[in-house]
């Protein structure tokens, strides 16, 4: 992929003119972001003992190599979404995972949630675009109900629960789906390397199916996707930090925010918190990168330059 040619190419069918050093700090960004952060394919094993699949399309493994598979799901996923909280009062809790993957963070839900409430029915609706040819199981307790889950696919009523997988691109799928969830999963590989399911317009139709009540959480902190959540009318939360620096991200449609003044302050002034833009929905990643990028730079250009973060990437389970 020579990302020279895309960005000049973009510049000249956008007709406009930015100097040398714009060029090259844009170039400079995109070189960074899109590098992998692991090299290799198969399976790995994670620095807790249980194993994932690294991606050579996206650079990444599918979890957390230091928080583990495990995990990432319970801390990063299942435990801010507070489904365990509902499901101990409700007859029915519903999930819509955005982002299938190897299946685990809706096999470790379907145990946890079995767990605080044996009755409960669960509703689980999963989006993937391709699923993987090599699957680790998962260890101990939850490795029946993802071996039964994958014996399953694509759809399954058991024992109250409700299982439905809809593959192809995310962006074409979620069209289809009505109703209201009480928690989504968002867990596509890092935005910077699949921007397609980060974008606004996405995002707008997730919050399309979300509730008052209804939690949206993530691994990522990413600028991007906080700045296009807060567009949309969600109020935001930085979850428990597993496995990497910062935590994630906790939204929903009722509340406060609860970020902080430091990460409020710089969606708020941060040229780089532009969320990525899709209106089409059928946009190359790459290019909603360079899009980003460019209109980032615009705007530094006009507030007379901005020393630019360093992201940092961690896996989601999925690909778009």
């Amino acid at each position: 992929m020579d990302l020279g040619a895309l960005v000049e190419d973009f510049v000249l069918k956008k007709k406009l003119s930015l100097p040398k050093e714009s060029i090259k700090a844009i170039l400079t960004d995109l070189v960074a972001w899109t590098k992998p952060s692991v090299e290799g394919a198969g399976i790995a094993r994670t620095e807790k003992g249980d194993f994932t699949l690294l991606s050579p399309k996206y650079g990444e493994p599918y979890h957390s190599l230091s928080a583990g598979a495990v995990g990432e799901c319970l801390e990063k996923f299942l435990l801010p979404s507070r489904l365990l909280q509902k499901a101990e009062k409700q007859k029915r809790v519903s999930l819509l995972d955005v982002g299938f993957g190897l299946g685990y963070n809706v096999a470790v839900a379907i145990k946890k949630i079995r767990d605080v409430n044996p009755r409960a029915e669960i509703e689980i609706l999963s989006l993937e675009k391709e699923l993987p040819q090599e699957v680790p199981p998962l260890p101990g307790e939850y490795r029946a109900i993802h071996e039964r889950l994958w014996n399953r696919l694509p759809e399954f009523e058991d024992g109250g629960v409700s299982f439905k997988l809809l593959l192809g691109d995310a962006r074409e799928r979620i069209r289809e789906v009505e109703g209201f969830f009480d928690a989504v999963f968002h867990d596509a590989f890092s935005p910077y390397r699949n921007s397609e399911m980060w974008s606004l317009e996405f995002l707008s139709h997730l919050k399309r199916l979300m509730g008052g009540e209804s939690i949206w959480v993530s691994y990522t902190s990413a600028l991007p996707v906080r700045k296009a959540l807060r567009m949309l009318g969600f109020k935001l939360s930085s979850t428990r930090s597993v496995g990497r620096k910062r935590g994630g991200t906790k939204a929903c449609l009722v509340g406060e925010d609860g970020i902080g003044q430091v990460e409020s302050s710089k969606l708020e002034t941060s040229p780089y918190a532009l969320p990525f833009l899709d209106p089409t929905l059928k946009e190359e990643g790459i290019q909603i990168l360079i899009d980003y990028r460019v209109r980032v730079e615009l705007l530094k250009m006009a507030q007379g330059g901005f020393e630019p973060p360093t992201p940092r990437f961690s896996a989601g389970c999925s690909t778009s």
